[in-house]
Formats: structure tokens, sequence, C-alpha cells
């Protein structure tokens, strides 16, 4: 038997799995109902919480029906009990914490008021997304705070393409040891309900948090209630960012493990305190590893390439292709020379390539089909051969009879595919990042595209699917193309150097270059040794 169908009996076997639905209410002594109390089996994922009238439901497996449900709340004792007793009797009742008379006594001196963490959303930020399927999930961030110190507020970003029409969330504070939350400090829940995204601002003043001799603590967040918009996915998540820190938290249930993972939620602690004796890591520059490093300045470029006229020329135009709209602008005079950006990209992409080309060639560049300002009518997955057919229709549109042809990442894949399919209509073509199939590229890279399932404003799926599934380009297919050839790619691109040479190999005319101190984005990064490159073999 095959892996594959042992694997699928595997699943179905799995899902299958006998489970018993266990309902109840959990109540204090005074037979009051105990809302957003959180239940969880030990090192399990199976968890559930109460609702604003303190009632449960939860699913068991058959093989967990002999364990216990912790029940966990602010203010109460933890409470444990076999799910035999549950099933006899329904309500749980839960006893108050004793509350020790000592309170922490801060000084009368002026104390001073900070802010922690993180105080605005940088440029480059990624998303953690909440389930609203699974309340018992908690995301958050561990803090340093002072010896002394008084907490005013809890503020974090909510991610923009966020889509909901309320949530509500339960905070919890923890002290921390060993880079972990170990207990809850809180004594009542923190509820904060919002309908909107981008900051969000909670008073904990009337909690009376005071430290003294703390040195960490942890903020967390519950989705445990929500509304959605009419004919909208529910979408909801909370602004992070890479860190070499491992601050970030996870946990699945309130009885399972927590996970700290590099980085840090956009969020902060505004604070009062008194400086005894401050040592705050968060003071102190952050370390900025090269992934990171390359990913801002990527980011640097674009934002510098919406400061230019190009992507949004007024005398910009459109080629109506019936199913699709490209939207085009040219530069110059001379031999056609036509620029094809890469996934996700625009016109604008080329900022640094235009000028300098427009002062010796007639520059046509390209929006590819719904991407940038071009339109596109089709609900079908993205495949190059489709971009490739564009290509064709603009070129004999704008009754051009050869061409040249510069492509960057996917433009270059297309660039290949149209050479081969028209090698009639190609002078001369320049690849920058291309690749004949998706194994082409680093196993980061299809790693980091595949964990990519939530479908939100800034993120089309279609684009993705196309660089994990396509191009599929056969090496004999390269013997096709007869004309000069420029290979280009970065010393650190995160296509595969073998590979890029194995491209060059096959193509009979071709030239390699690998630029020194680039990666993918050799545009961006490199543009006078490129521009020179492709320049040199344009007029050979």
């Amino acid at each position: 038997m095959s892996n594959y169908f042992f694997g699928l009996i595997l699943s179905i076997c799995t899902i299958v799995q006998a489970q018993i639905q266990v309902k109840g209410t959990v109540k204090d002594s005074n037979n009051l109902p105990i809302s957003y109390c959180s239940i969880g089996i030990e090192n399990s994922e199976v968890g559930a919480i109460t609702d604003e009238n303190g009632q449960f439901s939860i699913e068991i497996p058959e093989n967990l029906t002999k364990t216990h449900l912790v029940f966990d709340a602010s203010g109460y004792n933890l409470t444990s009990k076999s799910v035999h007793d549950i099933q006899q009797s329904s309500v749980v009742i839960l006893t108050e914490k004793s509350i020790s008379l000592s309170e922490v006594t801060l000084k009368t001196e002026k104390m001073k008021e900070k802010i922690i963490g993180q105080k605005t959303r940088p440029m480059l930020t990624f998303s953690k997304m909440f389930d609203e399927n699974v309340p018992t999930i908690e995301q958050g961030n561990i803090f340093e705070i002072y010896p002394t110190t008084k907490l005013n507020a809890f503020n974090f970003h909510i991610i923009p393409s966020s889509k909901f029409e309320e949530i509500t969330l339960k905070v919890n504070i923890y002290s921390v040891k060993n880079g972990l939350p170990v207990e809850s400090i809180l004594d009542k829940n923190i509820i904060y309900k919002t309908s909107t995204t981008g900051w969000q601002k909670i008073n904990l003043t009337p909690y009376k948090f005071r430290f003294k001799n703390v040195d960490q603590i942890a903020a967390t967040l519950q989705l445990v209630g929500y509304k959605k918009l009419d004919q909208e996915d529910f979408v909801f998540g909370v602004s992070a960012k890479k860190s070499l820190a491992k601050d970030l938290l996870f946990r699945y249930q309130s009885q399972g493990n927590w996970e700290a993972s590099e980085g840090v939620f956009i969020a902060n602690l505004d604070l009062l305190y008194s400086k005894d004796k401050l040592t705050i890591n968060e003071e102190k520059p952050e370390e900025i590893d090269t992934k990171t490093k390359e990913l801002i300045s990527y980011y640097q470029h674009k934002e510098n390439a919406k400061k230019l006229i190009y992507g949004k020329n007024k005398l910009g135009k459109y080629i109506d292709i019936n199913d699709a709209k490209i939207y085009y602008e040219e530069y110059g005079q001379g031999e056609p020379l036509i620029f094809l950006h890469g996934n996700n990209g625009s016109i604008e992409d080329f900022y640094q390539q235009i000028p300098f080309f427009a002062k010796h060639y007639r520059v046509i560049v390209l929006d590819t089909r719904g991407q940038g300002r071009s339109t596109d009518l089709t609900n079908t997955p993205y495949t190059y051969e489709e971009f490739s057919n564009d290509l064709l229709q603009v070129i004999q549109k704008l009754n051009l009879k050869k061409v040249n042809l510069v492509g960057w990442s996917d433009g270059g894949n297309t660039a290949l595919i149209f050479n081969t399919q028209h090698p009639e209509l190609v002078n001369k073509i320049i690849t920058i990042g291309a690749v004949l199939n998706p194994n082409g590229v680093s196993e980061e890279l299809i790693g980091s595209l595949s964990l990519a399932n939530k479908p939100s404003e800034n993120t089309n799926l279609r684009l993705i699917n196309l660089m994990l599934n396509e191009p599929n380009i056969p090496k004999n297919d390269l013997n096709k193309i007869q004309n000069p050839v420029l290979v280009i790619a970065g010393e650190k691109d995160e296509v595969i150097e073998n590979h890029t040479k194995e491209i060059q190999q096959n193509i009979s005319k071709a030239e390699l270059l690998i630029i020194p101190n680039s990666t993918h984005y050799v545009p961006f990064e490199q543009p006078k040794v490129l521009n020179e490159a492709i320049l040199k073999l344009l007029k050979k």
C-alpha cells in the first residue's frame, strides 16, 4: 500500500474517532455564573471556555474520558473534576481565592511615566491570526518592567485587513519564570470589546496592578466572542514583527504547554515607575537578523518607488484583451524594450531601470494581469502560459515586429516561456531570478508560502499558488531559444545557484551573471551593475 493511501486511511480513522460531549455551568459559591472560565485537559489540545452565562460545551475524545477537566478562572481557586463527575452533576462550583490583605506599597515619591514595548507599527510586520472556532487559544507577549511599576494601560495593534463587526477579547496577565508565563495575577476578568482595527487601548487602572522587584510579566489575548460582517469571512489578527528575542507566546488551551517563538507583538504597556535599578533590554538597540534587514531594504525601495511617476503616469494606457485589461506605460524612443515585473509587483518596481534605459530604447513597462493597475476578470488559477499569451496580445496590438525582454522573477519565467513559444518575435532576453520549476527556489521560501492560508486584502492566494505550482518549463524547451540571453541572479538569491546555471547551460547563446552582494532583489539593490550588464548585452 502506498504512503499516500495509508495516510488517507489514517486521517479518516482520526476524523471518525469517537467523542463525547460534556455540557455544564460554572458557578461561584453564591450560585452566580462565572463567565469566561478556561477549561482544559492537561497536556492535550482539548479545551473550552464558558460563555457570559457561565455555560460550556466540550468535546472529549474517548481515550481521554477517564481524565480530569481543570477549571481556571480569574479570582478563583484552580479546580479539577473528573469527566465522570461532570456527567453526573453538570454544575461546577469554584471557590474564591483568599485575598491577602498585604498589598504592594509604592513609594510616595513621584513616579515617572513610560511606554514599554512597541510604540509604532513598523513598515515590516507579520500577522498573528486568531481562529474564531478556538476561543481557548492565547497569544501574547513578554514585557520587561521596572523594579517598581504600576500599570496604566495595555495597547496593541489589530491588523487593518481584519474583518469583523465586533470582537470580544479576554486579557490575561501572568508572572514569568524562565521565559514563560507561570501564574495568572488577575483576581477578575479583563474583557475588552471593539469594532475597529488599528491601535487599541485597554485601561488597566481599575485593576490596580502594582509590582515590586518583578523583572517580567506576560500579557496575552483570547478571542472569546465575535460578530461577523454580513457576507464576509471573519478575519482577526494582531500585528507582530520579527525579533531575535523569543517574546511571542502561544498556547492552545489553559492546561496546555506554552510555546515561545522569535518575534514580538506590536504592543506596549503604559506604566508608571520609579527608577530604582533599571536595566531593561528594550532600552538597548535591537539586533536585526540578515533576512529582516533584506526585507526592510525591500520595503524601503517600494516606498521610494511610490514617490515617482512610474506606474501612475497620466499618459499610461490600457490594452483590452477580452478577459483582462493590461496597463502599460512608455518612455523613450528606439528599439522596443519590454520590462516584466515579479510576483505581486508592478511597473514602479523598475523605478531605477526605466530612466536609464529610456535614454537608449523605447521602454515599455507592463503591469501583469491582476497586479498593479491591470485588471483580471477570471477566477481560474494563474499560469505563466496565460501571462505569455497576454504579452503576445500586447505586442500584436502595439504592432511591434521584434522586441527585447527584461523579466524579473515571475517576469523572467514569462519571458522564457514567451521566447520558446514565439522565437520569431524576440531579439534578446534578460532574466533576473527566473526558474524552470518550483524546485528551483529555497525550501525556506516554499515553506513560508505554504503557511499563507488566510486570505486578506493584501494577500492574493492565486499569486501564492502560482509560485507553489508553477512554472513547469522542460529543459528541452530551452533548446528552442536561439537568440542571445543573459541569465542573472543575486549571489544570495532565493533561487538556487545551480538552478540558475542549469537555465544558462541549456540555452545555446546564453551568458551567466551572478551579481555579488545582492539577493533576489537585484534591480533594487544593484541597479548600476544590473543596468550596465543589460545594456552591454543589448548593444552587442
